[in-house]
């Protein structure tokens, strides 16, 4: 069989099996794929947490200088980096689930290898390789929930995971309330690292209960595994509902462009460069004032006088306060659109993060702080599934995870180190001035030029991505021309 027979094949198994993923009715087994992708990033953000939530145990019992702790916390940051673009383009060769099982075991393993650690240098260069897993988890839960979940749920259910992620911030300081007070200083982090290991268990339930992404195993031309997958599906869904299923969506609106090569430099060509960029300036806004409010607020109302028991639970609150943001973010990027929820959320993010550089009173300054994690790290669910409804499905993971490492170096790696220092040199005032602006920057990109995605099959803005034509058509609609060349 020739290559034009065999990618006519590839392209009706991709149309059939998206025609059938877009009729599925929502039910336990939506929600069961869901919580098992959301359930990745609660205890990623366990492992995470832990760094944060260990800085004046760390600082106190290893004599750290800011210098030292901007770097441990941009050393974590930077293996998330040097992760995220080779995770992301295995994942787009290999399968989603693979790669999130291998990332969850390797970022377990060194994080519990962190709690081992005989000093400040080893403790550096683990949290870098925990980092390196952690890089493949982050592109991942959004790509699969994209994949399997129908257009109009696709935010919806990205704000459930969103809010996974933060309910395990949230635990990192209680579970530190808890753990700190019975260990000495000099050994209650090393016990609280051990303890954040425990995702390794998580591996096996991935293993078992999430099922490879139909739409990635048809694009490989693996058309019955993608088919037995559905099979499966459709039998559970019917058995779930008692009722037969709908007929499939019109296959014209789901129709998928032929299988063809995509390469890692497309994301910087001239058809896709606009949305590479966009993307990444708008990320790095959120990642920016997320990693200051996970990373430092526990230092900052300790330098304020506050017991350190205190400035966890503190730090608690104000993590939490994530969690109704990221629903609501879900809810209105459905209802809304992406851009929309991202030019509300990170406009008020930014209006916090001033009131925040002028609170004079611990009071104030706890409301503004849980303002910005609110409405700052409540922007994620819609940004990041807008990260993987930009790009065709062989650069999809690829796509998403170079964004998240770019915005991630700048907001994380290299914001994360400055802003230990703008604190120790310019005070609280400069610094969160500075991270206001950065996140009015992001609201002016989005607004200028970002593509919004909502109510479209990811066979629709696939066609807009590689079909210049029909990315003209969609320009008229406020979707610029933004294609990958044949």
């Amino acid at each position: 069989m020739n290559e034009t027979a065999i990618n006519a094949d590839v392209a009706a198994a991709q149309t059939a099996i998206a025609a059938r993923l877009e009729r599925l009715p929502v039910t336990w087994l939506t929600w069961r794929i869901v919580i098992v992708a959301g359930l990745a990033w609660f205890t990623e953000a366990l492992s995470i947490g832990s760094l944060g939530v260990s800085l004046p145990a760390l600082r106190a019992t290893l004599h750290l200088t800011p210098g030292d702790v901007g770097a441990l916390v941009a050393f974590q940051t930077f293996g998330v980096v040097i992760g995220l673009i080779p995770a992301g383009r295995l994942a787009d060769r290999f399968g989603r689930k693979r790669i999130l099982v291998a990332g969850i075991v390797w970022y377990s393993v060194f994080t519990f290898l962190c709690g081992l650690a005989p000093g400040y240098g080893t403790l550096l260069w683990a949290r870098f390789l925990a980092g390196l897993g952690m890089g493949a988890i982050f592109p991942l839960p959004y790509a699969i929930v994209g994949e399997f979940v129908r257009k109009t749920h696709r935010t919806l259910f990205n704000g459930f995971m969103d809010a996974c992620l933060s309910v395990g911030y949230f635990l990192a300081p209680l579970l530190g309330f808890v753990v700190f007070p019975l260990f000495s200083a000099a050994t209650s982090w090393r016990i609280f690292f051990m303890i954040a290991a425990s995702p390794i268990i998580y591996a096996g339930l991935v293993y078992w209960l999430l099922p490879e992404s139909p739409r990635w195993l048809a694009r490989r031309g693996r058309i019955a595994t993608a088919q037995s997958v559905m099979d499966r599906m459709e039998a559970e869904a019917i058995r779930l509902t008692r009722q037969p299923l709908p007929p499939p969506a019109d296959r014209t609106s789901v129709a998928a462009p032929v299988a063809r090569t995509a390469n890692f430099v497309h994301l910087f060509g001239p058809r896709l460069i606009g949305r590479t960029a966009a993307r990444c300036i708008s990320a790095t806004g959120v990642f920016f004032m997320f990693y200051v409010v996970m990373s430092y607020m526990p230092t900052i109302f300790v330098a304020h006088g506050l017991k350190f028991a205190t400035s966890l639970l503190f730090t608690a609150i104000i993590t939490g306060a994530a969690i109704p943001g990221k629903f609501l973010n879900g809810w209105v990027a459905e209802r809304l659109g992406r851009r929309a929820a991202y030019l509300i959320f990170m406009g008020l993010a930014g209006l916090g993060a001033l009131l925040f550089a002028v609170a004079g009173t611990v009071v104030g300054a706890l409301a503004f702080a849980c303002v910005m994690s609110f409405f700052g790290t409540g922007a994620f669910p819609a940004l990041k599934m807008s990260l993987a409804e930009q790009y065709p499905l062989e650069l999809r993971a690829t796509g998403a995870a170079t964004v998240e490492a770019v915005s991630r170096f700048l907001g994380g790696v290299v914001g994360a180190y400055a802003i230990s220092i703008l604190l120790h040199t310019e005070g609280l005032t400069i610094s969160f001035l500075i991270i206001a602006i950065v996140a009015f920057i992001g609201v002016a990109v989005e607004w200028a030029a970002a593509v919004e995605t909502r109510g479209r099959t990811l066979e629709e803005l696939e066609r807009m991505a590689v079909d210049p034509a029909v990315a003209g058509a969609g320009a008229s609609n406020g979707s610029p021309s933004d294609a990958i060349p044949h």
